[in-house]
This record gives C-alpha cells, structure tokens and sequence, in this order.
C-alpha cells in the first residue's frame, strides 16, 4: 500500500475466486463458484494475513508479551457506522440508516468490550466524530489529500500497464461526496497508522428502483470484502467468511444481482481499500434493506439491532476459533409467550422471536421456503402460520396455525432441552 508497492508475480490464464461452502457455528451457507478470466495480473504485497490477526488474539492472551515485560498487543478492531454524523445515508418512513448503524456499532463494542482480547473503536457517535478521527481530519487534511492522490495514480499506472486488471462488473455504488472520501480515505490511513488489524463498516442497504416505486424489492445481507489483487484482501475475506455464515444462519442473503454470491469482492469501494489504500482487514457489512420489516417495525427494530451485533460478533469468535459455547445464534428467546397468538399480521419483538425460536428448532423457514420467502421479521403471515402447524403436527397438537396453551408449553419446552443439550454437548 505504501509508496514503494511491489509486483510479486505475474500470471496468465484463469483465475478462480471461488465463495466456499464452510460451516460456522452450525450454518452451512454455500456461496456460488465464480470464476475471473484474466490475461494477466499481479497482486500487491499482502499487508495482513488471517494467520497474523489470529496469532495476535492468541498473544493477546498473555500478560506481556513474550520479549517486554509490556501488555500484550491486543486485537484492534474500528468499527465504522457508515456515513456523516448528520449527513448521508438512505432513509425510509422515518428511519434513518445512519442512526440505525450507529445503534449496531454501539451494540457490538459493548459485547467486544467484554472480551479482554479486543481493543476497540467506534468512529462516531449519532451527532459526532470520535475526537480522535475528528482531530486528525482537523489537522491531517492536507496529507490525506495527498495520500488519496498518491493511491490513485499508483493504481492508474498499474491499471495502464496491466499488472492490475480493472474489474468493471461490480455492484452499482452511489457516488460520493469530495468531504466524504477524503475521510474514509484520511480512515483507511489512520488506521494503518494506529496498526487496527480489522475495519469494519455498518451500512443498511437501499436501491434506486425503491424510490422511483418499481415494485421489484430486495432484501437480505450482503459482505463486501476488498478485490483479491489488493493487500489485504485474503484476510479479509477470510474474516467475511465467517461473519456471513452467523448471519445467513438467521437472514437472508441480498436478493440484489451480484450480491446474491453473499460475499462480494469490490474494486471500488473506498471503505474496504480502494486503490489499494488499507492495510488492515476491511470489510463493509449491509445488513439488509431500509425497507425491509425488521427495520420498519419500531417496537421490533431494537431486537434486530441486537441480533445483528450478536450475530457480528458470534461471527469474529468463529474466525479467532474461539467461538461462544451453548449459544442460540439469536437474543430474541426465551420469550414470554403468553399474550402471543401468531396470527395473521400480529407483529412485534414477539413474533420476532416466534420465528427465530421456530428456526432454531428447526420449522422456519417452513418446508420448501427459504429466508428469502419468509424472514426473521417481526410481522406474522403465511409462513408463519405454516411454520406453526408444521411445529403443531410434530406434537401430535392439533395444526390451527396459531399459538395456543399447549403449543406455548411445547415451545418452552423444546427450547429449553435442545438448549441443554446444546450446552451439554459443547
């Protein structure tokens, strides 16, 4: 990344990038071969492996460090809620994307907090930049100006020569602001500076059509992680590997063409490293579209917040190989379910964790359906219903599609010895 970037090796032929089929945390999501045919490129020198982070984390483990009588390093983790403090982001009915974020982060540096082998940051606040982020920009234009005008031109002239190969069929991207690249171009520099070993970016996705009514809607999650030509790029993916299979195992992956891979390898992005300009692991998560339930629903919109930080951190445990034992992958149960019916069009935190109870027991999505078809999302229709009479007839109860007293004790019942037996086996 630096000034004096290097060419390793050049090649010719094929080269795949393949999205693998793993397992994290008992998801299996299989993500779709895709495969780049290139006349010949060359990669930069990698700046931070999976193995370096990971290493750290075990280190970090220590009292001091194996040569100091110091601390240990420990794991630096900046997370990034997309867009300005007051400015930025898409917003629908009243909800605005980079509060929601900003909800997120919070969530999840609370839960990395109480991990000892985190060093964490959030860059801003709903009304403000970190005062740290804010005095470097304040005091540090002039050199992130030049530093972007650097990466640019390095990545012209390796574009113009052929060393690195232009990927033009990626994912639309909005344009934007002069202010607001320079500062993810003055973030992507300090903390390289400051030695973050992961970068992560909050967003809420959105997309033209919504707004210009066509009625084709998305939905679903999708990880942006670096193009793989670029220094941090294996690293990251590995790291993205990880967090979408905690997050496939309760949402849906993007429906949105190119992101539908669930993990998408992007050139351009200035968050993840564009032109070459991160050394740290960098990904950008969106969670799933503004318009979408989970979001739109007040009273459940916490619990889905909760969800996703969980889910986020569930995913970084599974890439450090020090996952959390006995979880359910969800915070929203055990749930009271005692005023809950399951009807047609009830909705709230209780059927949200209705339908992620009934995932996690394995009745929803109900047969043949998928998260796509039926989401985690707060609002009872008919894949609720038939998730319930599903769940009903397994009890021998009888199939009304609704809750009633012995399907709530069923219920309780259940998810109280799979949780045992969940916690008994690890």
């Amino acid at each position: 990344m630096k000034d004096e970037l290097l060419r390793l090796a050049a090649y010719a032929g094929c080269v795949a990038s393949a999205f693998v089929l793993f397992i994290a945390g008992g998801a299996t999501p299989v993500f779709d071969a895709v495969v780049r045919t290139q006349a010949a490129a060359v990669f930069f020198v990698t700046s931070i492996t999976s193995a370096q982070i990971q290493e750290t984390y075990r280190a970090s483990g220590s009292q001091t460090s194996a040569s100091e009588a110091l601390p240990a390093k420990k794991v630096k983790i900046l997370i990034v809620p997309g867009h300005e403090p007051d400015t930025g982001g898409t917003e629908y009915q009243g909800v605005v994307e980079r509060d929601v974020v900003v909800d997120i982060a919070d969530a999840l540096a609370t839960l990395l907090a109480q991990n000892p082998h985190y060093e964490v940051m959030v860059a801003r606040t709903k009304i403000a930049w970190n005062p740290l982020l804010q005095n470097y920009f304040d005091t540090h234009m002039l050199e992130i100006e030049t530093f972007e005008q650097s990466q640019k031109a390095q990545m012209t002239g390796y574009l113009a020569d052929g060393s690195i190969l232009s990927d033009s069929d990626q994912v639309y991207h909005n344009a934007i602001s002069t202010p607001g690249a320079l500062k993810l171009y003055g973030i992507n520099k300090w903390a390289s500076d400051a030695a973050y070993d992961i970068t992560l970016h909050l967003h809420i996705n959105d997309y033209a059509g919504r707004r210009l009514s066509v009625l084709k809607a998305y939905n679903g999650f999708a990880m942006y992680v670096p193009d793989h030509q670029y220094s941090n790029a294996e690293a990251s993916r590995t790291i993205g590997e990880a967090l979408a299979g905690r997050l496939s195992a309760y949402h849906a992956t993007s429906t949105l063409p190119k992101e539908d891979a669930g993990i998408v390898e992007d050139q351009q992005l200035i968050a993840i490293g564009s032109n070459n300009s991160a050394n740290d692991a960098s990904l950008l998560i969106e969670y799933g579209y503004i318009q979408e339930p989970q979001f739109q629903i007040a009273s459940v919109r916490p619990l889905a917040i909760a969800d996703y930080a969980y889910q986020t951190y569930l995913g970084l445990q599974d890439f450090f190989k020090d996952p959390i034992k006995g979880t359910r992958g969800s915070v929203s149960f055990p749930y009271d379910w005692t005023k809950l019916t399951g009807a047609q069009n009830e909705k709230g935190p209780g059927i949200y964790a209705l339908q992620a109870a009934l995932h996690h027991l394995g009745f929803y999505p109900p047969r043949e359906k998928n998260f796509n078809d039926c989401p985690i999302s707060g609002r009872a229709g008919s894949c609720t219903r038939s998730a319930i009479m599903q769940y009903q007839r397994s009890q021998s109860l009888e199939a009304t599609g609704q809750l009633g007293p012995q399907t709530r004790s069923a219920l309780t019942r259940d998810l109280e010895e799979l949780s045992t037996e969940s916690v008994r086996l690890k």
